[in-house]
């Protein structure tokens, strides 16, 4: 694992080695263990090195026999093993145990189609100083990130968008359309990024750079193709063979390695999975608050996991929420370097936190949601197909009433603001109804809180609307598939794997997630909807094929989610941060929102007559952003480290 940045000019010359160095200078947290570059005929590589395979003679920059193509890479590549083998064969001399060197043989063999040989998560750029051209690559889900900017036919590169913030030459301006995306999505989604000019390679993609031209495209389309035939039992045995194959992969490691534990069915999972590969003992780490608030501590189900498998079992208790998240809070905020408002980024970030005192590397249960339709949204669409099927007048004209004007309660175990929002959305078609029900702020609601040159602004450049994200991938015979299929698309890789890789990599940890290994993707796409959601039964093919390893309560649970106690939160310990980070001076200071729109949210919340955790979560996370935006131009003059 590493992080990994560059440039490449368009002309002969040397590439300004002190910018590339401070461009490494400022992932260090991906890598603290090594450094290395390559510095050509206008081309700079450079890495920072998490050592975890082949530590003794892993280093990179690592070349072929004639130092004719070069490669930076970032992730791991879990068939090296075997890719090493065969490369052998065909007559390569290997001079390390690496899984990095089998890149740039790879390339020598089959050129730019070589990525389609990689089972992993991976970031590279590989030179290829004969033909003076440079291939960027990204692993298929997204799961390692990858930046570029382009200016005059030059190209700079990184991990991290703090790589490119590193660039004296580019001067950083917020990309509106991006901020209205943020403001619905709750993350900016690629390509795009919060500043103008800086794209994100898109997972699956590879981009060529040739004479100052640079060109990207698809290698890998994942493509639900259901096998209606086969039985139930058909697709459980072979989910399981599938899932213990990738987590024997995903355990090869040469430094101390344990899992993440919720107590939840994805988490269980890997950790049985990894007890019965490995046969040996695993190290777990659960979090947890003080209070023990039911439905937000899952200490008791990690610790019946950890029992049953007895694994070397680690709780962390975190005692007074407001002072320990706001401390942590800038910390997040840099890691991403840009507005990111998934709230469960606090526990993820104190469950990497924990881990790093004990491992290198841990095992995650991400992408079990995304593929097996584990998101309550997924039955809310659904269910409004049949809410519709009561008389419009009926609905509208007296039931949606009655729910928007219910006050915030929670009634069946059911949020209202919940119901306000699957009823608000479910005259929508499909793909804008399940925009609605993830969003933070519709088009309405940014009207109500932007400012007017912004909406100006963005009326004039077409980008008012943020188009659905079930409208950017292939449409899919079943409902759910084209939610899964959206999801996996733009929810995973731009904020969950996102979040994995920023908290875990600040922590300088790598997590992998063996759920999202391209074999199992492959596999479970041919697995018919109805039985990843079987009537209101979640997951339903996963909990089959895990009959036997995970016992039966946890497989019976209710999802919890990896969350925080948000609403309660924001009306009591964290009322006074929201405040002071919302405060009208604040806003006026952006310039970018209305006052008084972002004072009526507040007003509303604190009142309790609606929930907008959400939104002012959002708008929270933008100004603490925007702030260190802020404080870091003014230390460095116009440019800034946000690292």
């Amino acid at each position: 694992m590493c992080g990994i940045a560059g440039a490449v000019y368009p002309d002969s010359g040397a590439v300004d080695q002190t910018m590339v160095r401070r461009m490494c200078a400022r992932i260090t947290r991906r890598g603290p263990d090594d450094e290395g570059f390559y510095f050509g005929d206008r081309v700079g590589l450079g890495m920072r090195r998490l050592a975890i395979i082949d530590v003794d003679t892993g280093k990179q920059p690592i070349h072929n026999e004639d130092r004719s193509v070069w490669v930076v890479f970032n992730g791991e590549i879990y068939n090296y093993r075997e890719l090493q083998e065969d490369l052998q064969k065909r007559g390569h001399r290997l001079a390390t145990s690496s899984d990095t060197e089998c890149l740039v043989h790879l390339y020598e063999e089959f050129g730019e189609e070589f990525v389609t040989h990689l089972r992993g998560m991976f970031a590279f750029a590989i030179w290829d100083d004969r033909r003076k051209k440079l291939l960027l690559g990204r692993d298929r889900l997204g799961i390692k990130p990858f930046y570029y900017w382009l200016k005059g036919g030059a190209l700079y590169f990184g991990s991290e968008l703090k790589c490119l913030l590193a660039v004296k030459e580019f001067e950083p301006r917020i990309d509106l359309p991006a901020l209205s995306d943020y403001l619905t999505f709750k993350y900016v989604p690629g390509p795009r990024t919060i500043y103008e000019g800086i794209r994100e390679l898109p997972p699956a993609h590879v981009g060529m750079w040739s004479d100052g031209t640079f060109e990207i495209k698809r290698y890998w389309q994942l493509r639900p193709g259901p096998d209606r035939v086969r039985p139930l039992e058909y697709y459980a045995e072979g989910l399981l063979h599938h899932l213990e194959e990738a987590v024997r992969l995903h355990l090869i490691s040469e430094v101390p390695l344990g899992a993440f534990l919720s107590g939840g069915v994805d988490s269980s999972a890997i950790v049985g999975l990894m007890s019965q590969v490995s046969g040996g003992k695993v190290k777990t780490f659960t979090i947890g608050f003080e209070d023990g608030e039911v439905g937000v501590d899952e200490r008791p189900f990690a610790r019946a996991i950890a029992n049953r498998y007895g694994t070397d079992h680690a709780e962390y208790l975190y005692h007074d929420p407001r002072k320990q998240i706001e401390s942590m809070l800038p910390a997040i905020v840099q890691s991403f370097d840009e507005p990111f408002a998934d709230s469960s980024a606090i526990p993820n970030y104190m469950i990497c936190e924990a881990a790093r005192k004990y491992v290198t590397v841990a095992l995650s249960g991400t992408g079990g949601d995304e593929l097996f339709a584990g998101y309550e949204r997924y039955r809310g669409a659904l269910a409004a197909e049949r809410y519709r099927r009561i008389p419009k007048a009926l609905r509208q004209g007296i039931l949606n009433p009655i729910v928007n004007a219910l006050p915030e309660m929670r009634v069946a175990g059911l949020w209202i603001d919940r119901l306000k929002r699957f009823s608000q959305g479910a005259d929508l078609p499909l793909p804008h109804r399940y925009q609605h029900y993830l969003s933070a702020f519709d088009n309405q609601g940014k009207a109500q809180i932007l400012s007017q040159d912004v909406l100006q602004s963005l009326r004039g450049s077409g980008d008012y609307l943020t188009s659905a994200a079930m409208e950017r991938v292939p449409h899919c015979d079943d409902p759910l598939d084209w939610m899964l299929s959206a999801d996996m698309a733009t929810y995973l890789p731009d904020d969950e794997l996102r979040k994995t890789d920023r908290l875990s990599m600040w922590h300088s940890l790598e997590v992998r997630v063996p759920f999202l290994d391209h074999k199992v993707v492959e596999f479970v796409a041919t697995i018919p909807a109805k039985y990843k959601l079987h009537g209101i039964t979640k997951k339903y093919v996963l909990l089959k094929s895990l009959e036997g390893i995970v016992p039966a309560n946890i497989l019976r649970r209710r999802k919890q989610g990896f969350s925080i106690p948000l609403s309660q939160w924001l009306r009591g310990p964290l009322r006074g941060f929201m405040r002071d980070c919302l405060a009208d001076k604040a806003l006026q200071e952006l310039g970018l929102l209305n006052e008084r729109g972002v004072s009526k949210l507040i007003r509303e919340h604190e009142s309790g007559t609606n929930n907008h955790e959400t939104k002012l979560w959002a708008l929270l996370m933008l100004m603490l952003w925007h702030r260190l935006l802020l404080r870091n131009r003014s230390r460095s003059e116009g440019n800034f480290d946000l690292s």
